[in-house]
This record gives C-alpha cells, structure tokens and sequence, in this order.
C-alpha cells in the first residue's frame, strides 16, 4: 500500500494558483487506477511550515507532492498564521526529509525553481522531481495528472516522471523539459565528482541552461561589430529573476548580439578579475534591483561605481528593473567621476521598463505581467541594436 501526502499552499501576497484543480484531477485518475486500491491519498490545503512535519508523523506518506510557489534558493512558499509567505530554505527541507529517509520514497516539488530544493531532498530521498524554472499552472497539471496515472499503473517513478513530462509536450505546452527528476544516487556521485563553481560574489552560483556568450568572444564581437553589449548586475539572492531576463534576452544572443552575466565564467577564471575586464567594454547595464543589491558590498564598491563613472559620461546606459521592494529613495551609491569629483546616484533616478517601479516590482505582479517587462527590456534593446546598425 503506497500512501500519498498532498499538500498545497498559496499565500495571501502571491499570484493565484489552480491548486484544487490540480488536486482534483490527481485524485480523479488515481480513482480510476488500475491499481486504486494499492493506494491512499491525504490532503492538506493552505499548508504552514510547521503543518509539514504534522502532516508527515500523522499520515506516514511514501510519497509527498507539494503545489505552489517557489522562489529558487530563497526557499518554497509555505503560510505562515496570518495567510502570508513564509519561505522555507532547501535545507531545512533537505533536514526535515532526512529524518523520514527511511520512510518516503518519493517527493515531487510542483513550483516554479524548485530544483533548489529538490538537489537537496535527494541527498536523503531515493527520487526527487523539482521544477529548473518558472512553470504555468497548465503545464504543472498535466504533469501531475501524467505522473500520477503512471504510479496508478503500477509503473516506477523514472518511467512516471517520463509520462508526467510527455504529458505536458502532448498538450502542446512548450515546458516539457522544467521538470527535472533527481536520484539519489545520482546526487551522490555528482557530490564526489563535481568541481564547485561561483558567481561574481564568490558564492555558489546555478548554471543558466542555454550557452552564453564567453568573455573572450565579448572582446572580439565588440570589435568586428561595434554592437551594444549588455551585462546584468544583480545580487546571487535573486539569480530566479537573473534566469527569467536571460531567457528573454537569449534571443539577442541568438542574432549574435551580446548578453554577459556571470554565468560566462569558465572554471579557473578569477571572477573579480573577469567582472573589472568585461565592465568597460558594455554599453548598457541592466541592473536587478532588490534590497540584497542595495546590501551588496561588491556592487556597491565595486561594480556600480565602474559602471556609473561611464554613465556619467554617457558610455554606457543603466536600465534599473525593480524585482523586489527595496528601499532605493534613502540608499545611494558613491563613486568617483573621470575628473576625481565624488558623486552619488539614486537606482530610481534611472528610467525603469514601462509598467516597472520601486512601488511596482517584478514579485507583487502576475506571471504575465512579469513577462510583458521583461518583453519590454528586449524590445529597448533591440531597438539600441537596430539604430547602431544604421
């Protein structure tokens, strides 16, 4: 007898979920299962960080699925007792299902950068399936639905995952590679092998799917072409909305344009020395603005008063994409300008995407309206593109 825990959560200040619905149709085809009897599920709704572990020692599940949010490695969006988010951190997670290893089997994340998390179930749980970015409502239901009436057939959990992932590409929906399934095994010996990588604050850092532009090709692309170049500034705390810009702006990497993060660090490049080369060569800078940013010491003495000594100079160009509440009006940065005079710069001085401000951040806004600003931050910079071409 497999025992299945559902559990779904879908704060107060997020995006509304089809949670039920998804819910629903997991227990609708497990009804229909071949094996139904095999089977038990329990679910619970609106779940807070502290019903996890209640709902684990009550119910004794083999599997565990929760739906909602997630925001990479800030954590999964539980309630907390007032019906606001409350994020719990892949490794509290990984620590809670460490004392259950011996229990569940299986543990399927159905939120948005969830991977996060899922890395480090899997270090304790046979089977983990996490999601490596954003997922719609529609795609997390198909797999869900998939996933589910594979497990009713009696079929293991990697052919489940395939089905699951087959279930959305059937339905047309073009998210059928998001869900990631992660072994144990596996984690195990990528953890033995790997070789630790770090972004531009020195701290582990996550690698973008799709290749990037190297900085060696920078150097040279600027020659030949003369092409605006882009570099993304941001806090490693906010490498999700990182991964959603560079999706959209992929596109200009696609036309042989330039798009630099540091992600385009290769093993052994000494990334302060990487970041101080690349930073004269772009022409735009498009920063992610948050609170952590405002905190950042190496941004803060480090890449913005480079970037902004030639924004003075109008060598470059910074577009501030406000992706959290931060308190930007009462935090300047210093720098020094070309004649040695010492200047200070507001992020919200700058103009900002359309339908994007402090008071407006990327995270109080609805997947589609995130998209339409991150589509306008293209579009601005095709249209700098376009007119140095002519």
């Amino acid at each position: 007898m497999k025992r299945i825990l559902i559990l779904s959560a879908n704060p107060k200040n997020t995006a509304p979920l089809r949670l039920d619905e998804e819910m629903r149709e997991i227990k609708e085809g497990l009804r229909r299962a071949e094996q139904r009897d095999n089977f038990v599920i329990e679910t619970g709704q609106a779940v807070r960080y502290r019903d996890i572990r209640r709902a684990i020692l009550d119910f004794e599940p083999n599997i565990v699925h929760f739906s909602g949010h997630g925001a990479g490695e800030e954590g999964l969006a539980f309630e907390d007792e007032t019906g606001q988010v409350k994020l719990v951190e892949a490794q509290a997670l990984a620590s809670l299902f460490e004392l259950f290893a011996d229990q569940i089997e299986c543990v399927v994340l159905n939120a948005c950068y969830s991977e996060v998390q899922a890395k480090a179930i899997a270090e304790h749980i046979p089977y983990v399936v996490g999601m490596s970015k954003s997922i719609g409502d529609k795609a997390a239901i198909e797999f869900a639905v998939g996933f589910y009436d594979a497990l009713g057939a009696g079929r293991t959990v990697e052919f489940a995952y395939k089905l699951g992932c087959n279930s959305i590409e059937i339905a047309g929906i073009s998210e059928h590679l998001t869900p990631q399934l992660l072994s144990n095994s596996d984690i195990l010996t990528n953890t033995v092998s790997s070789q630790a990588e770090v972004n531009h604050l020195g701290e582990p850092s996550t690698k973008y799917n799709q290749k990037q532009t190297t900085i060696d090709q920078l150097d040279s692309e600027l020659k030949e072409k003369e092409m605006p170049s882009v570099f993304i500034c941001y806090s490693h705390k906010d490498e999700i909305w990182r991964d959603k810009l560079l999706e959209f702006l992929q596109s200009l990497n696609f036309e042989k344009q330039i798009v630099w993060s540091d992600l385009d660090l290769e093993q052994g490049d000494i990334w302060d020395e990487k970041i101080k080369e690349v930073l004269p060569k772009v022409t735009v800078a498009v920063v992610l603005v948050s609170q952590a940013i405002l905190n950042s010491t190496y941004v803060r003495n480090e890449e913005l008063p480079r970037l902004l000594q030639r924004f003075e100079d109008k060598k470059v160009r910074i577009i501030p994409l406000f992706v959290k509440y931060a308190d930007v009006e009462n935090v300047p940065f210093n720098y020094t300008n070309e004649q040695g005079e010492a200047k200070t710069f507001y992020l919200n001085n700058a103009q900002s995407p359309p339908n994007n401000s402090p008071r407006n951040p990327l995270y109080t806004l609805p997947e589609p309206e995130q998209d339409k600003v991150l589509l306008s931050v293209v579009q601005n910079l095709r249209s700098l593109i376009d007119k140095k071409k002519r």
